[in-house]
């Protein structure tokens, strides 16, 4: 595939592997290689760069890892689709970040909400063409309420998980899907904390049951009130604070 020409800066610092990076990283973001394109050859990059062939193997290597570049042998280098990224490396950044968990539950909040009133607006305006997602979401409570009657903690809490994810799956919008199961390990550790301060656990049951209901209701209002309120809960079973403006 032949692409235009676009032009590259010579390696001046000593930080040869970040610049050669920057650089094949900017060729991406602009569109002039896009998923599924070939890049030029190492002996090709090196002398458009100015730098040593070994340069361009590290930051090949790297993007490789990262699930940015594939290398084919004696194909060549691809650029990857999105869905190869790395979701190890995007889980280290949440790991190695100072967020604490009131952001996290932020990120999941702005996330879930904006599906769920997604859907509730499908429910408004074609309720009978949803159905399928009614009947998936009832099956993950009767499995929540199955696993509080067995008293199985870690089957509630992942119920709990699953009820979330339904509703954002049920939107079709792959990356809130790709991002959410991200936050996986995060969420079900919060799940698992929140949960722990009910002392009667079918009161977890119930609020699902009222955000179900909520959804299926059609009304904006009372699914926006719905879901502020189970966010809000958590935050107070957690003892977290909005911040202050």
């Amino acid at each position: 595939m032949n692409h235009p020409k676009q032009a590259l800066t010579p390696i001046q610092k000593t930080t040869i592997v970040n610049q050669v990076m920057d650089q094949i990283r900017d060729l991406i973001s602009s569109g002039a290689y896009k998923p599924g394109d070939k890049l030029p050859t190492e002996k090709e990059l090196a002398e458009q760069l100015g730098v040593g062939r070994s340069s361009i193997r590290e930051t090949i290597k790297v993007f490789n890892y990262l699930g940015v570049l594939e290398s084919k042998s004696a194909k060549g280098t691809f650029v990857c689709s999105r869905s190869s990224i790395s979701r190890e490396v995007l889980t280290w950044a949440l790991l190695l970040g100072e967020d604490d968990i009131r952001m996290v539950i932020d990120l999941r909040a702005a996330i879930e909400l904006w599906s769920y009133l997604q859907l509730t607006e499908r429910f408004h305006d074609a309720p009978y063409d949803n159905m399928a997602l009614v009947d998936d979401l009832n099956a993950v409570l009767a499995r929540m309420g199955q696993a509080i009657a067995d008293q199985d903690a870690n089957a509630v809490i992942q119920a709990d998980y699953d009820f979330h994810r339904c509703i954002i799956a049920g939107v079709s919008n792959s990356l809130f899907v790709e991002f959410y199961d991200i936050l996986r390990s995060f969420l079900l550790k919060e799940i698992e904390a929140s949960q722990s301060r009910y002392m009667d656990r079918t009161k977890i049951l119930e609020e699902h049951r009222e955000l179900l209901d909520a959804l299926v209701s059609g009304n904006l209002q009372t699914a926006i009130n719905a879901y502020q309120g189970h966010i809000e809960n958590i935050k107070k079973l957690l003892g977290v604070k909005d911040l202050v403006h």
